[in-house]
């Protein structure tokens, strides 16, 4: 399928191998996101001339969700390269999406046939695209969109009443927990108001670029500053252990961290990153309050590990520990059989509550002689059922299995309990470091992308 048949000059509105297509692909967004919400379904109007700018680069799979949320029919201007493939191009030639290869021979036919869908009254979409006026300022918005605009305003003589709308897309990434797809539409902004000034358009349309980056800019679902604070000193710290890691394993290694901080490309990336595709940040986010946590579980955890004595620092102590556990379990287990009325009678009477109003003498009398009774009271029956002489052993094992149970209690609450403790803190402690690493890797990555658009924005 060659690029022209991807730029159908006229298409037919709800054909049906749109509504088709469009169908299959809104049954795949809702098995893929557990919740899609349009949080403002009735910003964009069902008919007229629309231009939808995203703020953030382009994706092939953010057009297919935008496409197939809205209820009109909306066509899209994208860059040929994310068309590549059999399947994406008959994608795009049914979704009627526009492509186009910057600076080649067929791009201002594009641009033509974007007009042509905005002059005949449809809706188009449009992803921003960013360049750097001069070297070293943060990259700004592409006049085009703008431009694009205006021209069909103005061919229209005025009278078409194009409208933009600044769309706002949070679409969770991998490494968030939650799946659900937000889509928010701005306020529409008016070309028409622009052109109406008289003079040249091309000045317009910076004005309007401009107008349009600071709405994108201001994500509805952006984090707020203090946020953002938080994010780059808990990333700073991450950096800074991380080098203090592999320094320590370093012979003769003399650099220090002292005066160590994020450079100013960073933080400019997180928020770019920030007003134009949050989601991204959020999910780097929750992976590095992830590894905080587990961090800060590890810590205390090892503190209350430090502080249980010195049997659990000895294989011999552990060895004792877990061999009474184990094989003390059974005569617990016999232990809780006998003394379960017991027990049962302490709970609903609220004899476990140490906070009771009853003098401490006084509540551990009224137990002892419910365990009296309760003895007294299966001796009896097992002496009717069982005879005498099975009633004398089993007489004798009711107070030695209460004692060991007991005992059991204790073990697994002061003994045990450390030891499980301890085996998670080395758990823990063990995945401090690939935790690290996978998070730095992750916002290497995200970095590099937004260091790769900035020099083709060059």
């Amino acid at each position: 399928m060659s690029g022209d048949d991807l730029l159908p000059a006229r298409v037919l509105t709800h054909s049906f191998r749109y509504r088709l297509l469009r169908g299959l692909i809104r049954i795949w967004v809702d098995l893929f996101f557990r919740k899609t919400r349009f949080l403002n379904p009735g910003a964009l109007a069902d008919q007229g001339a629309a231009l939808l700018i995203v703020g953030h680069p382009a994706s092939f799979l953010d057009a297919l969700i935008l496409i197939t949320t809205f209820n009109r029919q909306v066509h899209c201007l994208l860059d040929r390269r994310f068309l590549q493939g059999p399947m994406r191009g008959l994608f795009g030639w049914v979704l009627g999406m526009i492509s186009f290869e910057p600076e080649r021979e067929g791009y201002p036919r594009a641009i033509e046939r974007a007009r042509e869908v905005l002059r005949n009254g449809h809706a188009l979409l449009e992803f921003a695209d960013e360049q750097v006026a001069k070297p070293g300022e943060p990259p700004h918005f592409s006049p085009t969109p703008a431009l694009i605009a205006m021209q069909a305003e103005s061919q229209s003589s005025g009278q078409l009443g194009l409208r933009i709308y600044p769309v706002h897309l949070f679409l969770p990434v991998a490494q968030l927990y939650s799946s659900e797809l937000l889509i928010h539409v701005d306020a529409p902004l008016f070309p028409g108001d622009f052109i109406a000034k008289g003079g040249n358009l091309t000045e317009h349309a910076r004005a309007l670029t401009a107008a349009i980056e600071e709405v994108c800019r201001q994500n509805v679902f952006r984090l707020q500053p203090e946020d953002i604070r938080l994010f780059l000193s808990d990333l700073e710290e991450v950096l800074r252990a991380d080098l203090t890691e592999d320094w320590e394993v370093r012979p003769n290694w003399k650099q220090k961290l002292a005066g160590f901080g994020l450079s100013r490309f960073v933080v400019e990336w997180v928020e770019q990153l920030n007003g134009l595709h949050p989601g991204q940040l959020v999910a780097l986010r929750d992976l590095l309050d992830s590894y905080r946590e587990t961090q800060r579980r590890c810590s205390l955890s090892q503190i209350e590990v430090d502080l249980a004595g010195a049997w659990l620092k000895t294989a011999l102590g552990r060895f004792a520990c877990w061999t009474e556990s184990l094989l003390g379990l059974p005569l617990a287990v016999y232990g809780l059989i006998n003394h379960l009325v017991p027990i049962l009678i302490f709970y609903y009477a609220g004899l476990f509550d140490n906070k009771a109003v009853q003098r401490q003498t006084v509540r551990w009398a009224i137990r002892g002689l419910v365990v009296v009774g309760c003895y007294a009271l299966q001796i009896l029956l097992c002496s009717e059922w069982l005879g005498r002489t099975v009633t004398g052993y089993y007489a004798l094992t009711l107070p030695l299995s209460g004692i060991y149970l007991w005992r059991y209690a204790w073990l697994v609450q002061h003994r045990l309990r450390l030891l499980f403790l301890d085996l998670r803190v080395r758990r823990d402690a063990a995945k401090l470091a690939p935790s690290r690493k996978e998070l730095i890797q992750a916002i290497n990555a995200a970095r590099d992308i937004y260091a790769e658009m900035l020099e083709q924005a060059q």
